[in-house]
């Protein structure tokens, strides 16, 4: 899951010419990346490590990454 999550960010990046600051998965998707990170203590290591937010949502299929913006500020979910 963190590789996939990685080669998201990436992509977008690539392709938008900004870097993405959420990422939206669902409960199952964040229990996988947690497992990938077993040294972790908490959900600001998590974001620390993959260099974006993360928005819970159960209608995430699958992972997907955006840059959300209110007005011209970027912000964050958590």
């Amino acid at each position: 899951m963190l590789s996939y999550i990685v080669s998201l960010v990436s992509t977008y990046e690539q392709h938008h010419g900004i870097r993405p600051n959420l990422v939206f998965m669902n409960e199952t998707h964040y229990g996988f990346l947690r497992e990938e990170l077993p040294g972790v203590r908490d959900h600001d290591d998590v974001t620390n490590i993959i260099g974006v937010d993360i928005a819970l949502s159960d209608e995430a299929l699958r992972p997907h990454v955006a840059t959300v913006t209110f007005g011209t500020n970027h912000i964050l979910s958590s």
